[in-house]
């Protein structure tokens, strides 16, 4: 009887420290099941929890074989979980709070049952990384680079079957039309289900984490190929047929015929590696003080999880503390900025549509054109954000502007003079879209610092968040279109920031 109730003791503490868990991750878990459901890219997330529990339940019988023996290392996992999930919350960043997830289950797995324990279960765990969508500056790294290298793909096999096409960074100019390879025609939606599909057959058909590596990886140039055959195969319908039957073909390639090809290749190479590296019969290993560890175990299990559940429980109370920031005005509304800027003459431009603005989660904006006689036109948008938390946080142009279909064509950096010998860096930008190119210059400004990098910007969020009390924080952008020169173009967004910048020092908060 004494062990029943013993039992039903350890079994009421562990329910309790899944609910501080998930009380703890409850928004942000919210957020990323509404990710799932809008971004085609990550559609895959709502099998991923399901399947890693499949995974996990396989090994049942190597989890009891394995016994019990916890470790109080398996605190410090807690610890710097979450930390991570605070570094998050407090820089808006929501793959620090999504990842971080992983953690608090591996260091909670080490505390209650021990290092063999999350070994034989690091696999499931590492499969749910998959659910989680990479930071979005992350991601335009990578799509960009896939659109050129599906392109230049496309343009190869198109000039093996004798049709003349000729590739303009994204562009494939045919004869008859021309086809961009935009977004979706990177092939990063179907890499990441493929790489799911590769990670599955991997646990499925050998227990070798080498050769389930290998499938994942050798996955990737497949996936690359059969993106550049896709879009070669778009083209030549578009080229011999017309526009609609290119995107018919486009979305049968991408749906049935690319993922049978996948699925033979991943077969084959599957056949070719167990050929180079046959599968030894596995070894059972003992644990002969398997039953003395878990008597021990039982004994603490209860102290452990309640130590782990008041963690995430504190852990709750101070993302909802810095959650509730100050909420900062602006020192005169940007409206009030000035229409003639030095030589610069401006003009109101149109208001943004009501969900881009929502979309943006920006408190106020400015947008406005600047021209000054005999130069070409510069357009300023500043966008004031009074309060970043839970992912409302400034978008990147880098985010942004390919999301409009601009696509990037050099990125680095400029020095803007503002006088007494001084300069600011600030980003520049070169982006296309389709034979159009403009000149961007942007930069983070608040609380009286000129910020270009994303990642400092993220430092001095948290660095404000826990010192100030404020994640107040505001964008700004300079575009002038290249009609003659880069050169001239560079040195109107120049001259133009030059002057703009010490004007909004009067608008944005200290």
């Amino acid at each position: 009887m004494a062990h029943v109730r013993k039992h039903a003791k350890v079994i009421t503490s562990v329910a309790l420290l899944i609910g501080s868990i998930g009380f703890l991750y409850h928004d942000v878990i919210v957020d990323l099941i509404h990710d799932w459901a809008t971004d085609d890219n990550y559609s895959h997330g709502f099998l991923i929890v399901p399947i890693a529990l499949c995974f996990a339940w396989h090994r049942r019988n190597k989890l009891r074989e394995a016994g019990s023996k916890p470790s109080n290392s398996g605190l410090l996992i807690v610890a710097g979980s979450l930390a991570v999930l605070m570094l998050g919350v407090l820089g808006s960043e929501l793959f620090l709070t999504r990842i971080s997830i992983l953690g608090i289950l591996s260091g909670t797995i080490v505390v209650l049952y021990g290092w063999r324990h999350l070994g034989i279960l690091a696999f499931p765990i590492g499969f749910l990384v998959l659910m989680i969508p990479i930071p979005r500056i992350v991601f335009d790294q990578v799509v960009f680079p896939l659109q050129l290298l599906a392109s230049r793909l496309a343009e190869i096999t198109l000039a093996s079957l004798g049709v003349s096409a000729v590739r303009e960074g994204n562009l494939i100019v045919l004869g008859s039309t021309t086809i961009e390879v935009a977004e979706a025609c990177s092939g990063i939606r179907s890499l990441m289900t493929l790489l799911t599909l590769a990670a599955v057959y991997g646990y499925v058909m050998d227990r070798r984490t080498s050769v389930r590596a290998a499938l994942i990886i050798g996955m990737i140039p497949v996936a690359i190929v059969a993106n550049g055959f896709r879009v070669a195969g778009t083209a030549l319908a578009a080229h011999y047929y017309s526009v609609k039957a290119a995107e018919a073909f486009f979305d049968t390639f991408s749906g049935w015929i690319l993922f049978a090809i996948a699925f033979l290749l991943l077969f084959l190479l599957y056949r070719v590696l167990v050929w180079m590296f046959p599968l030894k019969p596995e070894v059972t290993q003992e644990f002969p003080n398997k039953q003395a560890e878990e008597q021990t175990a039982a004994s603490s299990v209860m102290m452990r999880a309640v130590i782990v559940t008041t963690a995430c429980l504190t852990a709750a109370l101070y993302v909802a503390k810095f959650t509730v920031t100050e909420t900062v005005t602006l020192r005169e509304p940007l409206a009030a900025l000035a229409m003639e800027i030095g030589r610069w003459n401006g003009r109101a431009a149109a208001r943004y549509d009501d969900r881009i603005v929502a979309k943006l989660g920006v408190d106020e904006y400015l947008t406005r054109f600047y021209s000054r006689p005999g130069e070409g036109v510069v357009h300023l948008y500043v966008g004031y954000y009074q309060n970043q938390s839970k992912g409302n946080s400034i978008h990147s142009p880098k985010n942004c502007l390919p999301g409009a279909g601009w696509q990037p064509i050099r990125s680095d950096e400029a020095q803007i003079p503002v006088g007494s010998g001084e300069t600011v860096k600030v980003n520049r930008y070169l982006i296309q879209k389709g034979r159009e190119r403009q000149m961007v210059l942007y930069w983070y400004q608040g609380h009286g610092r000129v910020v270009a990098s994303e990642y400092w910007a993220k430092l001095y969020l948290v660095l404000d968040a826990i010192q100030m009390n404020r994640t107040d924080g505001a964008l700004v952008r300079v575009i002038s279109p290249i009609t003659d020169s880069e050169v001239r173009a560079e040195q109107q967004v120049v001259d133009f920031a030059k002057t703009l910048l010490p004007l909004l020092d009067r608008h944005l908060p200290l």
